[in-house]
C-alpha cells in the first residue's frame, strides 16, 4: 500500500472511532513524532566514535567482566 493509501486509510478509521482513550493516544503519538528533531553529532564526537569503530574492528576491547573486575580492584585500594 503507499503511503496516500495508508494515510487514508488511517484517516477514515480516526474519523470512525469513538474510542477517547484510543484517539488521545494517537494524538499524543503524532504530536510527539513531530517534536523529534535530529542530534548532530560534534566534530569531536564523530572523531570518537569513528576512533572506537576502529579499536573494536582491530580487537582493542575489553570485556565487561574485565572492567567490573578491574573496577572491583580499583574500588578496594
Amino acid at each position: 500500500m503507499s503511503s496516500e493509501g495508508i494515510q487514508n486509510s488511517i484517516i477514515r478509521k480516526v474519523l470512525d472511532s469513538k474510542d477517547d482513550a484510543l484517539l488521545n493516544y494517537l494524538n499524543q503519538l503524532l504530536s510527539e513524532a513531530g517534536e523529534r528533531e535530529q542530534y548532530i553529532l560534534s566534530a569531536s564526537e564523530e572523531k570518537l566514535i569513528s576512533e572506537s569503530i576502529a579499536d573494536y574492528k582491530t580487537g582493542k576491547v575489553i570485556s565487561n567482566e574485565d572492567v567490573t573486575l578491574r573496577n572491583e580492584k580499583w574500588l578496594q585500594e
